[in-house]
């Protein structure tokens, strides 16, 4: 099977692979599971993963919409339109559960210092 067929009366899409957002979820899971923090990262991947379906679905719909609405624009809400933006949503959910999952460096939480922390090799 290569896809579902998704529409509305004068339009449909067929959802392949590339578009019901596992490869983006999975690009999310291998980032926060690199951290070794058990509970918070397990619970960041859930609350992110749920968040990325949920914008993969509006992303569908609002794309049925384009279509049949405005057939030439299709295309270019596919390809440009939503596709920066949802791998920008996918960093944007990823560093902020970068505080949450490394060590505190001097007393901040900053994301930048909490990874430079965990690359810190002992002397």
């Amino acid at each position: 099977m290569c896809g579902a067929s998704v529409g509305i009366p004068g339009f449909s899409v067929e959802i392949k692979n590339n578009c019901n957002a596992i490869y983006e979820i999975g690009l999310y899971a291998s980032a926060i599971f690199a951290y070794p923090a058990i509970l918070t990262r397990t619970l960041g991947f859930a609350i992110g993963s749920a968040l990325l379906y949920l914008v993969n679905l509006l992303r569908v719909l609002s794309l049925i919409g384009i279509g049949r609405y405005f057939p030439g624009g299709f295309q270019i809400a596919h390809i440009y339109l939503w596709q920066a933006p949802f791998l920008a949503l996918v960093a944007a959910c990823w560093l902020s559960r970068l505080p949450c999952l490394g060590p505190a460096v001097d007393g901040a939480r900053a994301p930048v210092r909490a990874y430079l922390c965990c690359l810190r090799l002992p002397p």
